[in-house]
């Protein structure tokens, strides 16, 4: 022991006892908070230092460190539990705020049931009243009932729609024995003519098997618009309408239709809509266009806001329209099939239809109840010979044709032929689709480059097109040929006719869309077509001191087909 650790132990003897337990409690203390490695290497200087034995000073430190071990495991399971204990008591607030929320809903769905089974017994008793007065009443019940006037409203139009669908299905009880489908069109077509004179057959054929088609329109997947049409008033289109509303399931004739009350109703009954006089309705409610091009295909809802909640509303359902040179959108177009009805000739007797329900027709409805609940399931997996309709056409039709298959006989072939024909009624071509048309003509008879300033020339040429007062402000630009051909993803770039650079157009940059939007090929080179006219003696001298081809009928040309759709006034 050195001279200095002598002095130290010295000096330590000389402290009490109890001083000299504390400074050694200390130093153990210390080295139990540091860690091994350390232990290590102050163990024998502090045993020195307080004259104790290495062995006895580690004994001391292995004991301290397992006791704060085991005091901070202590304070760890204290914490734990006192975790524990403020969780338990969350868990307690919780479930007492869940309590009492409950009772609180509880009550609330108690009185909105009492409120509610009091609303529906005063709106019970509205009905009794006469329509008109059933509106006046209905401001003093929301005061009374401390609720919504426009809600009361909705709510009793329920009603009577649950009324009125309760009593129509009452007064449809299905026919005893299977009905042949044959048969049961050829009943349906001599009860028409009975009322309406169709003279077209085709439609006549169209109508029928629509009227079949309502009563399955459940099955169905796109819902067709039965339209009705003419040049003029008093050509049978109301007493059509009439005599459709007893041939066919649930029949309602709307009149000064809303949107709102269109497709809460439809959602509510699903029933066969009629709507005459639509040619003054949907011009003045375009929101109703949009219902009814929605309600063409099943599961496309329509999704409104009623009283705070989200509600989705199905406008599907067979409909028929009538008007006066009923004039629809395009998208409403393509979804119909149009009968076009002419005045009765003096020959041609009819019976006078009073728009009364009468024996023949209750027979004919329940032979179609009988007759939709045997087939629906078949009709549902038809698949008719469709192969010369394409999209929107065959979709209006597959199942119309599905039902003359079914008839079989001659109502296959008839079925046919009338959804040839009533698919091919030419409907003005779109604005774009007329400019594709005159631009053939141009490349046929000019040859297969032409300048943008030459195109704009021989559009306007003839004082009388539509190119020479485009939309009544004077002759189309430049500008707005190319943004009609935009679309097609055809555009003027820089072209070199006769050995000259300038913008404008080729005919080859047309050829997918003259492919696909008129039916057409590429026209030939003016080489070709010059060729041909001078064999054929038609070149002449056109506008503008042009030299002018004249088409010839062969091959590229059958853009002059009256059925195209070729654009007016080129």
């Amino acid at each position: 022991m050195s001279d200095d650790s002598k002095k130290v132990v010295e000096f330590k003897a000389e402290l009490p006892p109890e001083e000299r337990a504390r400074r050694l409690q200390v130093a153990v203390d210390r080295l139990a908070a540091q860690s091994p490695v350390e232990q290590a290497l102050w163990l024998d200087r502090t045993a020195e230092e307080h004259g104790i034995e290495p062995s006895m000073l580690r004994a001391l430190v292995n004991a301290t460190v397992k006791t704060n071990e085991k005091r901070q495991g202590e304070q760890k399971a204290e914490a734990r539990q006192r975790e524990q204990r403020a969780e338990k008591a969350r868990e307690t607030a919780r479930r007492e705020e869940e309590r009492q929320q409950h009772r609180a809903q509880q009550r609330a769905d108690k009185e909105a049931e009492r409120k509610r089974k009091q609303c529906e017994k005063e709106l019970t008793a509205l009905l009794k009243l006469p329509s008109a007065e059933q509106e006046s009443t209905l401001a003093a019940l929301g005061r009374r009932l401390d609720e919504d006037v426009d809600f009361l409203r909705e709510e009793l139009g329920k009603l009577i729609a649950a009324a009125e669908e309760e009593s129509a299905t009452l007064a449809v009880a299905p026919w005893p024995e299977p009905i042949a489908t044959g048969e049961l069109l050829n009943e349906v077509q001599a009860q028409l003519a009975r009322f309406v004179v169709i003279h077209d057959e085709a439609m006549a054929v169209a109508a029928v098997l629509w009227i079949a088609f309502a009563w399955v329109n459940e099955i169905a997947v796109h819902s067709p618009l039965l339209v009705f049409t003419g040049a003029d008033a008093d050509i049978g289109k109301t007493t059509a309408c009439g005599v459709l509303k007893f041939l066919t399931p649930r029949a309602y004739a709307g009149a000064e239709l809303t949107g709102p009350a269109l497709y809460r109703f439809v959602d509510h009954v699903h029933p066969t809509l009629i709507i005459d006089d639509a040619d003054r309705l949907l011009r003045r409610r375009a929101d109703l266009v949009h219902i009814i091009n929605i309600g063409w295909t099943r599961g496309t809802l329509i999704q409104r806001q009623d009283h705070g909640v989200t509600r989705w509303f199905d406008p599907f359902c067979p409909k028929v329209l009538a008007g006066v040179d009923l004039l629809l959108p395009k998208a409403t177009a393509n979804r119909t099939i149009t009968i076009r009805l002419l005045p009765k000739l003096p020959e041609e007797k009819l019976e006078e239809f009073n728009h009364v329900d009468d024996d023949s027709f209750v027979t004919l409805r329940r032979k179609f109840a009988r007759w939709a609940a045997d087939n629906a399931a078949a009709l549902k997996d038809a698949s008719p010979v469709m192969t010369d309709f394409n999209n929107r056409v065959r979709m209006n039709w597959k199942l119309l044709l599905g039902i003359a298959e079914l008839a079989g006989g001659d109502w296959i072939k008839r079925g046919r032929v009338a959804a040839l024909k009533l698919s091919r009624q030419r409907r003005e071509p779109s604005e774009g689709n007329r400019l594709l048309a005159a631009f053939h003509h141009l490349f046929m008879v000019h040859g297969p480059e032409l300048t943008s300033n030459e195109v704009q020339t021989l559009l306007t040429a003839d004082e009388d097109s539509e190119w020479a007062d485009f939309h009544g402000h004077g002759p189309i630009s430049k500008r707005q040929i190319a943004l009609l051909l935009d679309p097609f993803d055809i555009h003027p770039d820089i072209i070199h006719p006769q050995n000259k650079t300038a913008r404008g157009y080729k005919a080859e940059w047309f050829a997918t869309a003259f492919k696909h939007f008129l039916g057409e090929t590429p026209p030939p080179n003016r080489a070709t077509v010059r060729k041909r006219a001078q064999k054929s003696g038609e070149i002449g001298q056109g506008a503008h001191g042009c030299t002018v081809e004249k088409a010839t009928n062969d091959e590229g040309a059958s853009w002059l087909d009256p059925n195209h759709g070729a654009a007016r006034g080129t």
